[in-house]
C-alpha cells in the first residue's frame, strides 16, 4: 500500500480533512479530560473511604507483580521494558538498524544504535528525575505533581497511539522511506567510523521521541534505577531483532497489533500510576 503523501492529504475532501482534524483533536481533548478526572480522583482518595471498608485489606488485594504493590526497582523495570520494547518496534530507529545491518558489520550497528539509545535513556531518565526533584520542594501535603504530569503524558501517548494503529501499516511506511533516505547519506568507512556515523543518526532520530517522552514520564513516577534498566533492555531486545531479523519479523507481525498493545500499555501503566497517588494520598 502506498504511503499517503502531502499532496495526497490535500487533495482530500475538505469534509474527509476536517473529520480526521477532529478525530486527532478529540484524542487529545480525551486524554487531557481523563487526566483531569484521574488527578481528581487522587485528590479525594481519603474521601473515598467508606465505613467498614478495610482500605489495606482492598489495596492488598489489587496489588499485581511489577505494576501495583510491588517494589518501586521492579514496577520501574517493567513498565520501561514493556513501553519502550512496544514503542521502539517499528519506530524510525528501528528500521535505520535494519537497513544498516544489510548493508553494514551488524556487530558494528548493534552498538552503535543500542549505544545511542541508551546515552538517551539516561539522559531522558535524568531529566524526569530533575522533575521528581523539583516537585519535593513542594509542601508535604500537596499532590505529587510529577506523578500527574506523568499519568498526563502517559495518557496521551496511549490515546495517540491507540488513534495512529488504524493507519500503522500506512505510518511504518513513512517511516521506513525517512530511514532509508537517512541511510543512504551514511557512508561505510573505518569501523570506528561507522560506529559514530550510527551512533550520531539514531541519536538525532531519537531526540524528543515518543519513547524519549514516555522514559521521562515513568523515571518521574517511577524508581529511576529500575527505569533505566528496563528501558535500556527493551532497547536491547528491539535493536537485537531489528539487527538479526527485523525484515523477516516485518513481513509476520503486524505493525497495527503492536500499536494496539503499545498503546494499551501506556494506559494501564498510567492507571497504575493513579492508584500508586490514591494509595500515597
Amino acid at each position: 500500500m502506498q504511503a499517503p503523501t502531502r499532496q495526497s492529504y490535500e487533495a482530500q475532501p475538505i469534509g474527509e480533512r476536517q473529520r480526521e482534524q477532529s478525530g486527532l483533536a478529540s484524542g487529545s481533548q480525551a486524554a487531557v479530560v481523563g487526566a483531569i478526572f484521574l488527578a481528581s480522583l487522587a485528590a479525594a482518595g481519603p474521601a473515598l473511604a467508606l465505613p467498614g471498608v478495610d482500605i489495606d485489606h482492598l489495596k492488598q488485594a489489587a496489588d499485581v507483580p511489577g505494576l501495583l504493590g510491588d517494589s518501586p526497582l521492579r514496577e520501574g523495570f517493567v513498565s520501561g521494558f514493556l513501553l519502550i520494547l512496544f514503542s521502539e518496534l517499528g519506530d524510525k530507529t528501528f528500521f535505520i538498524a535494519v537497513l544498516l545491518a544489510l548493508k553494514q558489520n551488524k556487530a558494528l550497528v548493534f552498538a552503535g544504535t543500542f549505544s545511542a539509545l541508551a546515552v538517551m535513556t539516561v539522559i531522558s531518565v535524568g531529566l524526569g528525575e530533575v522533575f521528581h526533584q523539583l516537585d519535593e520542594l513542594l509542601p508535604a501535603n500537596s499532590l505529587p505533581v510529577d506523578d500527574l504530569l506523568a499519568v498526563v503524558l502517559l495518557v496521551f501517548f496511549g490515546v495517540q497511539t491507540l488513534q495512529a494503529a488504524a493507519t500503522a501499516e500506512e505510518s511504518a511506511d513513512d517511516e521506513q522511506k525517512e530511514a532509508e533516505e537517512e541511510v543512504s547519506r551514511l557512508g561505510g568507512g573505518t569501523t570506528l567510523g561507522l560506529f559514530l556515523s550510527t551512533f550520531a543518526l539514531v541519536f538525532a532520530a531519537e531526540w524528543g521521541d515518543k519513547s524519549f517522552l514516555a522514559t521521562i514520564a515513568l523515571a518521574a513516577s517511577s524508581s529511576p534505577a529500575g527505569v533505566v534498566t528496563g528501558a535500556v533492555a527493551g532497547h536491547g531486545v528491539a535493536t537485537g531483532i531489528a539487527v538479526l531479523g527485523g525484515s523477516f519479523l516485518g513481513k509476520y507481525v503486524s505493525e497495527r497489533v503492536v500499536q494496539y498493545v503499545g498503546g494499551s500499555l501506556f494506559l494501564v501503566f498510567a492507571a497504575a500510576t493513579v492508584i500508586d497517588i490514591i494509595r500515597g494520598v
